[in-house]
């Protein structure tokens, strides 16, 4: 515990609660804007080693990796990253499936995979390039005070902060949240996604796989120097017996549902495991409060686009600040932030709508439906606009989401 010393309050523009990924990405992305920024996380970031790697990777979309490159952020990742050129997705019980290429949308890639240990340290980088963002870590917030003209930061170290805006960008289990007393809807899945750095007998060539078993899906994503991290979805029993395996059983075991891809896994590492579960907060805005990333909102990883709308969230959020700023508004007041809101909430429903559809979709193992979603998945793979429509979309190319900040 700090010891609490003799502070006086501090004014600041902006108070960032959560140094994660989404919390970094506000604070990188407004770095250059003028405005004082304090970030307060309470722990760094810790990886689970996997074969070296941290197990907890991101798929980042095209869409995404351009926005990275538009804030200064890219220099310090793009000898790091694994590219996903093309995504092979297939239902394991029947033939054939679905096989999305970059080159059917005019692109290199459709995005990329990297460790979260590497955007949290890039992120990290690019706002040591600035004078005016403060990361304070390890520290922590002991209470807020919301006021008509500001809100009120107390800290565990004795600082107080007085700030137009804070911004939860907490995780899942957001504090800040709870003391706004907003609830959330929530959407247990009893599933719990495995995660490990496996390296495969052949060259993965840059795509991914993934496969939906009646159990949940197995995703092989391609990691740099040709390993891969996997994501494995299963109900918490089934979670629980292959976190129990031995090392070689559960490669047996790896091996066996894989199918074959890759030529077959040779090596696993070591395994960690996550509850999934979906949720939406009631309210993504309040009078000087936003929340961003999985504070507002989170899905399931089948498609890993979690951190995306995360980080789509930061960009948005930072342009209606600096528009404010420049037009002389409020950036804490409730006609700024429902710009926001009003400008995100399209993406966020329709992506966790998609999600839950997917999901659902594979969950059902009625002969008659398995086989209709087998003819589903060979049409949608056939029908060129559409198709092409859900690649742009999916990689977020067609999103107006501002790629820098003005």
């Amino acid at each position: 515990m700090k010891k609490a010393g003799v502070f006086q309050t501090e004014y600041v523009d902006l108070v960032i609660v959560g140094g994660g990924m989404v919390g970094l990405m506000l604070a990188a992305a407004l770095r250059n804007s003028g405005l004082h920024i304090v970030v307060i996380e309470r722990l760094a970031y810790q990886p689970v080693l996997s074969m070296g790697l941290d197990c907890r990777v991101s798929a980042i979309v095209q869409g995404n990796v351009n926005i990275l490159k538009s804030i200064g952020v890219w220099q310090y990742l793009e000898d790091k990253v694994g590219v996903m050129s093309s995504m092979r997705i297939w239902d394991g019980q029947e033939q054939g499936g679905i096989r999305f290429d970059a080159e059917e949308i005019g692109q290199d890639k459709l995005g990329i995979l990297l460790e979260n240990q590497h955007l949290i340290d890039a992120l990290q980088h690019t706002i040591d390039e600035s004078h005016d963002v403060e990361v304070l870590c390890p520290e922590s917030v002991v209470s807020v005070v919301w006021k008509k003209q500001g809100v009120q930061v107390s800290l565990e170290s004795g600082r107080m902060l007085n700030a137009p805006l804070i911004v939860g960008a907490d995780g899942a289990r957001s504090w800040l949240r709870t003391q706004a007393d907003i609830d959330v809807f929530s959407r247990d899945y009893e599933q719990k996604g495995i995660v490990a750095t496996v390296k495969p007998r052949f060259s993965h060539q840059n795509t991914a796989c993934q496969r939906f078993l009646h159990t949940g899906p197995l995703a092989l994503l391609p990691m740099k120097d040709d390993m891969c991290s996997i994501v494995w979805s299963a109900s918490n029993d089934r979670a629980d017996e292959l976190l129990g395996l031995s090392d070689e059983a559960f490669l047996d075991v790896l091996n066996l549902e894989v199918g074959g891809i890759f030529g077959g896994i040779v090596e696993a590492g070591k395994r960690a495991a996550f509850p999934l579960q979906a949720q939406l907060a009631r309210h993504m805005v309040r009078p000087r409060l936003a929340l961003i990333g999985d504070a507002a909102h989170s899905i399931h990883p089948l498609a890993g686009l979690g951190v995306n709308l995360g980080l789509r969230d930061a960009m948005v959020l930072a342009q209606e600040i600096v528009d404010a700023r420049k037009f002389d508004e409020d950036w804490g007041d409730m006609g700024v932030l429902t710009r926001y809101m009003r400008q995100r909430m399209p993406d966020v429903l329709m992506t966790m709508a998609s999600m839950e559809a997917l999901h659902r979709t594979f969950q059902v193992r009625w002969p008659a439906w398995i086989k209709l979603r087998g003819l589903g998945m060979k049409a949608l793979g056939n029908a060129g606009v559409v198709k092409s429509l859900l690649m742009q979309n999916a990689t977020g190319l067609n999103l107006p989401v501002p790629y820098a900040i003005e």
